[in-house]
């Protein structure tokens, strides 16, 4: 645990801890918004095509509905499995190297910061 990594290893957990938290963040609205708006836009346009008269467009829209709706869900699949292997690959990394690893370095540093907050926090409670 006392080892510093090597360039190569700080470089592909680096990759991990940034694309894990890219995830993160995106999954609360963005993804499943994005993922749900995708498939249901060609078939509102079929829908559109089949009310003006073109009813071999409405299949047409309903397949490319279909197959978008599949491909997305593959693609959800996928970035979920990312996900899990790159926290296992951080976890892994920091149970090597510890403190050595500059993303935990600057989580400690931050973790700090809040502590000092809710401390500077109660101690104004308690003044006032």
């Amino acid at each position: 645990m006392g080892e510093k990594p090597t360039r190569e290893i700080e470089e592909k957990g680096l990759k991990a801890y940034e694309q894990a938290r890219a995830y993160e963040r995106m999954r609360t609205w963005r993804l499943p918004l994005t993922y749900a708006v995708a498939p249901v836009v060609p078939a509102l346009l079929g829908v559109a095509c089949w009310r003006m008269g073109y009813p071999a467009l409405l299949a047409g829209g309903a397949a490319f509905s279909l197959f978008i709706a599949v491909r997305v869900c593959l693609e959800w699949k996928r970035l979920r499995q990312l996900y899990a292997d790159n926290l296992a690959l951080l976890a892994k990394l920091e149970a090597e190297y510890g403190d050595a690893l500059p993303w935990v370095q600057v989580e400690n540093h931050f973790a700090a910061l809040e502590a000092l907050k809710r401390e500077m926090a109660q101690e104004k409670g308690d003044q006032g």
